[in-house]
Order: structure tokens, then C-alpha cells, then sequence
């Protein structure tokens, strides 16, 4: 026993070794996921500035993807593009980003196009949340942006993210991670890169195979991101009154800036199974927006108006990225239309 421990203990000493000598080396031979997105300091994350790449989503599937020098999701034959003033500003999460589709096809892209004459921004980035809205429109407006509308789209993963991810301390954002836990995966990625890589790729395989143990899928009524506006078991008021409060706070914000807001909602999956056109995200939002809002986008009567001519599956497929809770091209010309319809009345 002693010979095998002993071997072992050669073993992991040799390994780790290597990995200290050559495993920044040793990671040019792994697959690489291009990344859009990188931390930052102030509001934890942001779009690369001038990106252009083709990112995979849902089942393999690619788009392209590009970014001008304000870290803005935009056209690609836009990129060079700089400004700091906008006529419109849109701020949202990985839907108002536009995952999985190219540019052209998300609804920010088709209002670009539809309204040429604006000058609009989009500041959306995947997995944004309230917490996040406030603290980067404060920054840019802190750093010489002006905007003359703001528009968020309120996801309904907001939730969740303000509750479970994320933690606002001394006027910034960070992740809801313990200081000893940073401290041992910084350490890791710096020294052992190789081990910090592979034990990654383990991390989101059980992730992955949880979910499928558990069986609350995003397509499922116990779905804890997805299940708060028809499902109690997960968010009561108190995590729902704090996203309102940085939506309040934003608010404060803009009209201290003479920037009009509006506010839009739009469903999941989840939401089109087993929730309603007055689900309970509707009456929330619609009731921040009294005195408040510009305009209210209201994309959940535009869905269930559908219902009634075909069934909720063939809504999903027909809306929706296959095994995604993300839109694809006919989902966001959906989110398109609704704007149009509003905003020219």
C-alpha cells in the first residue's frame, strides 16, 4: 500500500510540475470557446471592445458577432464607429445582446435599421441584471455618454441574477463567491493553468448532468430562473423588491439626467406553458412604469394572442432557438414589431 501511495504521490508531484512549467503551453492544444465578453472592474463585465468572431450557441450552431470600440454589440460594418452620444440606448441581458443570431436579425439591429436616422446604442451583455443596469449607465454617464432615451428590457432571469449571482458593495458589482474561493482559482489559473482548465470542463459537465438528473429543465415548471412568475417555491418579495429597487435607482438616475426610460418585457418558454398574458412579471412591470415610463413594450400579449390560433409547442419552435430560451430570427422580429407598433404612437 505504502509503494502505490508512494506512487501515486510521484505521480501528482510530476504532474503538477509539468503543468507549473508548461501548462500555458499546454492549453494552446485545448479547444478554445471564443469569448465575447471580459470582466471589468466597475460593473463585472462587458463586451470586448472592436470584437469580431463567429461564436457558437445553441446545438453547434454559429453567428457572428462584432463590437465597436465602446464595447456596443453592433453591425459588423460598423465597428470603427465611436461616439458618445445617442439618441437611444437599449440595456438589457443576453436577449437584448441578441444571442444566437447575427445582428441583423435581433430586434435591436432591426430598430437600427428601421430608425437610420437615430443614433442608437446597444449596451446589452449576456447574463446583465438591475444591479448591473444601474451601475454601468451610471458609469457611462459618470464618463461623458449622453443618452437621450433608455430603454430595458427586464428579463426574466433578472431575478436570479440579482438574487444569486451577483452582490452590490461600495458602488460596484462582484460575484457572490467566498474571498478564499477567488483566492485559490486565481491561484490555480496562474500557476497551474492545465489543472485549473481541466477542473473547469469537469465543473460544467456535472453542471450540465444535474440538470438533467433534477429534471428542471428551462422547458419545466420548477425551473428556479424562469418559474417566479407563476411559481412561489423560489423568489417571494423580498428578492423581487430588490431588483425593483435598482430598477428604482435607475430610474433616480436617468431623470436626474433628463434621459426618458421606458421599460419592455418579453416571455421565455416557461412562461408561454405555464403562465399567462397577465402573468405576474406583467403587473410588476407595469406598475413601476405608472409616472415613471415613456413607454411600456408588453411583448406577453403579442405571444398568447397566438394561442388561440396555434399550440403552445409549435409557438415555442416557431419563436424560440431550438433548445434555447433564447429568440431566434422570427422571435426577435416578434420583439421588433411590438416596438414599432408603440413607439411610433
Amino acid at each position: 500500500m505504502k509503494k502505490i501511495l508512494s506512487v501515486i504521490g510521484i505521480s501528482l508531484a510530476l504532474a503538477l510540475l509539468t503543468d507549473l512549467l508548461f501548462g500555458s503551453y499546454l492549453l494552446k492544444f485545448t479547444p478554445k470557446k471564443i469569448d465575447q465578453t471580459t470582466r471589468h472592474n466597475i460593473y463585472d463585465h462587458d463586451l470586448k471592445k472592436s470584437f469580431r468572431g463567429n461564436l457558437e450557441w445553441s446545438l453547434g450552431e454559429t453567428y457572428l458577432f462584432c463590437s465597436n470600440k465602446n464595447s456596443f454589440r453592433t453591425f459588423c460594418n460598423k465597428m470603427d464607429f465611436e461616439s458618445k452620444e445617442f439618441d437611444i440606448a437599449f440595456i438589457g441581458d443576453s436577449f437584448t445582446e441578441g444571442v444566437g443570431v447575427d445582428y441583423e436579425d435581433t430586434f435591436v439591429g432591426r430598430i437600427e435599421n428601421r430608425y437610420n436616422e437615430l443614433k442608437i446604442a446597444n449596451l446589452g451583455v449576456v447574463s446583465y441584471s438591475p444591479s448591473i443596469y444601474f451601475t454601468k449607465l451610471r458609469y457611462l454617464l459618470e464618463n461623458g455618454y449622453k443618452f437621450k432615451r433608455v430603454i430595458i428590457y427586464f428579463d426574466i432571469s433578472d431575478i436570479y441574477d440579482d438574487n444569486r449571482k451577483y452582490r452590490f458593495i461600495d458602488n460596484k458589482i462582484s460575484r457572490k463567491k467566498s474571498v478564499i474561493l477567488s483566492n485559490i482559482q486565481r491561484t490555480l489559473k496562474s500557476s497551474f493553468p492545465f489543472l485549473a482548465y481541466s477542473l473547469k470542463m469537469v465543473k460544467n459537465d456535472i453542471f450540465k448532468k444535474a440538470d438533467v438528473i433534477n429534471k428542471c429543465t428551462y422547458l419545466t415548471y420548477c425551473h428556479e430562473k424562469s418559474s417566479w412568475t407563476f411559481n412561489n417555491k423560489f423568489f417571494g418579495d423580498n428578492e423581487i423588491n430588490k431588483s425593483l429597487k435598482f430598477m428604482e435607482m435607475t430610474y433616480e438616475l436617468l431623470h436626474k439626467n433628463d434621459i426618458k426610460m421606458s421599460v419592455g418585457i418579453y416571455p421565455w418558454p416557461a412562461q408561454i406553458l405555464y403562465d399567462n398574458s397577465q402573468s405576474k412579471i406583467v403587473k410588476l412591470m407595469k406598475n413601476f412604469c405608472v409616472n415613471k415610463c415613456e413607454f411600456f413594450f408588453n411583448n406577453f400579449t403579442d405571444f398568447f394572442n397566438e394561442i388561440n390560433f396555434i399550440d403552445k409547442e409549435k409557438i415555442i419552435s416557431k419563436y424560440y432557438i431550438k433548445g434555447d430560451v433564447h429568440f431566434n430570427s422570427l422571435g426577435n422580429e416578434k420583439i421588433f414589431q411590438n416596438f414599432v407598433r408603440i413607439f411610433k404612437n
